[in-house]
């Protein structure tokens, strides 16, 4: 993998699939995917993440991306929610999803989840922070 970043759609799900490809390669423990966008200079941000391991993503969600979660994983049907986990001083939920698809297909639906679940904007960047 010579790449660890990506700006425009098309860009970061070829990002993915190729972290996801070099994870598999690598037979890593998993491949974790940030975003770089925090708007507010917060200290405290925290920038949404998605990893990758054996098949199955796993991400944390609020309550309100829960809800737009469920809107995505219903347009990819090759993706099924297989855990939800809600620690008592969490502030949202961790999910895991079987992913029984390509590495492309990966790429597709990690993209829809920045966008849609996390709400970010169309040119946010995209980093393979661990591959």
């Amino acid at each position: 993998m010579t790449r660890f970043d990506a700006d425009s759609e098309a860009e970061r799900v070829a990002l993915v699939a190729d972290a996801v490809a070099a994870h598999r390669e690598r037979e890593s423990a998993f491949c974790t995917l940030e975003a770089d966008d925090d708007p507010s200079d917060d200290p405290e941000f925290l920038p949404p993440w998605v990893q990758y391991a054996d098949g199955t993503l796993n991400l944390d969600c609020t309550d309100e991306e829960l809800d737009v979660l469920s809107d995505v994983l219903a347009r990819f049907g090759a993706f099924t929610v297989t855990a939800r986990d809600t620690e008592e001083d969490a502030p949202g939920t961790n999910v895991r999803i079987e992913a029984r698809a390509d590495d492309d297909r990966v790429g597709q639906f990690v993209e829809a989840v920045f966008r849609e679940v996390y709400d970010l904007p169309e040119d946010f960047q995209l980093w393979a922070v661990e591959v």
